[in-house]
């Protein structure tokens, strides 16, 4: 029997309440949910929602690189690990989860002094460095030999493979300080060996290389942040504080800027490092032509700008800028620089202690400090720290990755793909096993991994003096005198190292530098073999003249007497947790060295001008440099020789108006005994000019692999903006029209064939 609910008023006016009731408990449980917190939004109106219901205070805490937590709006605390290490068998049990949350230090009560990285800064140069094991790559400067970007996004991307682990175990924040990709202009420069060349067509490809595989490539997330440093022209450590680099602004759009715009524009970079030097006057940090103007304006940015550590305290106490430190900070802020790394130098943590006055005073706006802190929190939201991890791709990255077989062996290839062969007289290399029965090993790094700066600790390392040892094995004794030390005067163990030398078939004496000898605040002022190296490499050559000479270095060496008198030479840079093997494999034979030099090797110091001049047009780099080099950009040896013909170009004219591309074409062959691997490099030459031009610049480059008797034709292609340069009268982009010569080569000045096109005029 079916009720007529109308008898019960009672019961239809209980059940409208209820379902009233229901509707505006739904209704009010929809509007509590905070836009900021549904993974479902937008990016871009999640961190707009989470901005809006900041407090200036809280606004301000966040643009130092130590962040603490907002609790009332659920954001956690951007601080320090730490630092501890764990071993295989221990990673799952320090998983970070709600249940076993990280025992963070109270960093912000350290004691004066007591300053360190983590938080927004962490390092990952060649390697996860600073945090525990990890893989460590060969150094930059000996990735840039390699000239194989291919190869660099496949280190990159096992880095970051490593970074996201810390995150995993230990709460090591994603946002990374690297890559380097200031242009080395100079070899006395502290920090050269951080960065890949001279050259800034071979430096942008090397930085785009190295943002893509270190940030991934998917369309919402970031695997990690890479950072681009130091923005720009970085290149003197003695004045770091208080120098200014003054530049045209034809060299700074032509040379210093072009690696910084590949890594934003085509590499997608998410942020930038201001540097600590001023620009024409300017400190970078407070110089909104180049924050802002260049870099968002022109580039259209979209991530962040962090200062150098210490660089806004540069403003008032290095420079002197800006000598009232409300105003300065709010320079910096309206410049652009949106993030604050302090550091124990001078005074820290300016923008915590300043912004509010300068708010209050009208120096700044709370909007301004808004759109900084906007980018801010645009980069944790691509990097899903406020989503679920099943939405993050790269959150199920197991732990098994750290220090992995995987990253090992790219850490042997990439380290045998650094090696640059720069003399092999008579073909003394390879050493044959079956013509030696002994070698003597001798040198102050022989026995030594050096890594360079900004290592990691990895899992396991390999000396030259290890890699020789388990090459020979059984069939060549091999014995070992240090003859020196690296800088010292002291030749008292020269007379072992000689003896030894003189009993044995063969001599390798591995010689070079350290950190001590250049490094972050310490540039050099000669270009020579520290202390007696090379009077030990004379030593050993008049005992034995069978001598072979390893370079483990981290800058180019005036090693005149040695290019001079030595057989064979083999530039293996600092090669990384491998280095030892791959050394081996090269000096046995067992890997045929195709690395080409990246930067350009002097004789002397007196071919160049002052450091703190950056110039280059006064003689600085292949490009202008007039001089004779003892190697030089571009040059490396081979086990085998490879033959050049046919050079062809799709056209013989190049309407830029029209044409969208010219193909310039070359056979390669392999004329020797061995496999090996060439690269073949494209320079353009601007036949006349009404301005002053380089003597050449390189535009392309290929490393190509050929069996012996292998031929393959390699191709370019050429667009309009290969042929241009910065017209100084009309400060933009300009082709001239004329002849150009298209210069297919083994190196800058090894060249193998030669073409000219014209570009024709209206």
């Amino acid at each position: 029997m079916k009720e007529d609910i109308s008898f019960f008023p009672e019961i239809k006016t209980i059940l409208i309440a209820g379902l009233l009731l229901s509707i505006s408990i739904l209704s009010l449980s929809c509007k509590s949910v905070a836009s900021y917190r549904d993974p479902n939004n937008p990016i871009e109106e999640r961190v707009e929602d989470l901005v809006s219901r900041m407090t200036l205070e809280e606004k301000i805490s966040q643009m130092s690189h130590l962040a603490p937590a907002i609790d009332r709006l659920g954001v956690s605390a951007y601080e320090p690990t730490s630092g501890e290490t764990f071993e295989e068998e221990q990673r799952e049990d320090k998983l970070i989860t709600s249940e076993n949350p990280k025992p963070w230090e109270d960093w912000e009560n350290w004691p004066e002094g007591a300053c360190q990285d983590g938080g927004w800064w962490n390092e990952a140069l060649h390697g996860v460095a600073r945090s525990g094991e990890a893989t460590v790559f060969p150094q930059a400067i000996g990735l840039g030999s390699t000239w194989n970007p291919e190869l660099i996004k496949r280190m990159t991307s096992a880095v970051s493979d490593e970074a996201r682990v810390y995150n995993k175990v230990s709460g090591k924040k994603l946002t990374y300080w690297s890559p380097t990709i200031n242009m080395l202009r100079d070899p006395r420069w502290g920090r050269f060996e951080e960065a890949y060349s001279e050259d800034p067509y071979l430096m942008s490809r090397m930085a785009v290389a190295f943002v893509k595989g270190f940030q991934g490539e998917d369309e919402k997330y970031l695997k990690a942040v890479a950072t681009v440093k130091h923005f720009v022209a970085n290149n003197s450590e003695f004045n770091r504080h208080t120098g200014s680099s003054d530049i045209s602004e034809r060299n700074l759009r032509e040379y210093y800027l072009p690696a910084f715009k590949a890594a934003i524009i085509e590499g997608g970079c998410f942020s930038v490092m201001g540097a600590y030097n001023a620009l024409n006057g300017v400190p970078c940090c407070a110089n909104k032509g180049l924050m802002t103007d260049i870099l968002r304006k022109d580039w259209g940015f979209k991530g962040y700008v962090v200062s150098d550590c210490g660089a806004i305290s540069d403003i008032v106490h290095g420079h002197k800028y800006e000598t009232d430190p409300e105003k300065a900070v709010a320079l910096a802020v309206d410049a652009g620089t949106d993030l604050e790394c302090e550091t124990c130098e001078t005074e820290q943590f300016m923008y915590d202690k300043y912004l509010p006055g300068a708010v209050e005073k009208g120096y700044i706006s709370e909007g301004v400090i808004d759109k900084a802190v906007t980018r801010l929190f645009r980069a944790r939201f691509k990097l899903g720290e406020f989503d679920p991890d099943e939405m993050d791709p790269y959150s199920s990255i197991p732990v098994e990755k750290l220090v992995c077989r995987e990253h090992a062996e790219l850490a042997l290839d990439a380290a045998k793909e650094t090696m640059v062969l720069l003399k092999n007289e008579n073909h003394i290399l390879p050493l044959k096993k079956e013509s030696i029965d002994s070698v003597a090993v001798i040198g102050p790094n022989a026995d030594e991994a050096r890594f360079g700066g900004y290592s990691g600790t990895p899992p396991f390392s390999v000396t030259p003096l290890e890699g020789i040892e388990e090459k020979a094995g059984d069939d060549v004794k091999v014995r070992f005198a240090k003859g020196c030390e690296l800088s010292d005067d002291d030749k008292s163990g020269f007379s072992e190292a000689v003896k030894l030398a003189s009993e044995s078939d063969a001599a390798v004496v591995v010689v070079g530098s350290s950190l001590e000898i250049a490094n972050e605040s310490l540039d050099r002022s000669e270009l020579g073999l520290p202390g007696v190296q090379e009077e030990l490499i004379q030593a050993v050559y008049e005992a034995n003249p069978n001598t072979v000479v390893v370079l483990v270095n981290g800058m180019p060496l005036a090693i005149n007497w040695t290019a001079k008198n030595v057989p064979a030479i083999l530039e293996a840079w600092y090669p990384g947790q491998s280095g030892g093997t791959a050394i081996a494999d090269v000096l046995f034979g067992d890997y045929n060295p195709g690395g080409k030099l990246p930067v350009t090797f002097y004789k002397s110091v007196e071919q160049l001008p002052v450091l703190d001049d950056y110039d280059i047009t006064k003689g600085r780099t292949y490009w202008y440099f007039a001089g004779e080099p003892l190697y030089p950009f571009g040059y490396g040896l081979s086990y085998t020789d490879f033959e050049y013909s046919n050079i062809a170009t799709s056209s013989k004219t190049f309407d830029i108006f029209k044409d969208k591309a010219l193909t310039v074409s070359a056979d390669i062959e392999n004329i020797g005994d061995y496999d090996g691997d060439e690269v073949v490099q494209l320079y353009i030459k601007d036949v006349k000019s009404t301005f002053t031009q380089p003597k050449k610049k390189l535009r392309a480059f290929k490393r190509i692999h050929l069996p012996a008797g292998g031929k393959k034709t390699v191709s370019f292609m050429l667009a309009k903006e290969d042929f241009s340069f910065w017209h100084p009268d009309s400060n933009c982009w300009a082709v001239e029209t004329g002849e150009f010569k298209l210069m297919v080569g083994s190196s800058s000045e090894d060249i193998r064939e030669t073409i000219t096109i014209l570009i024709p005029g209206d």
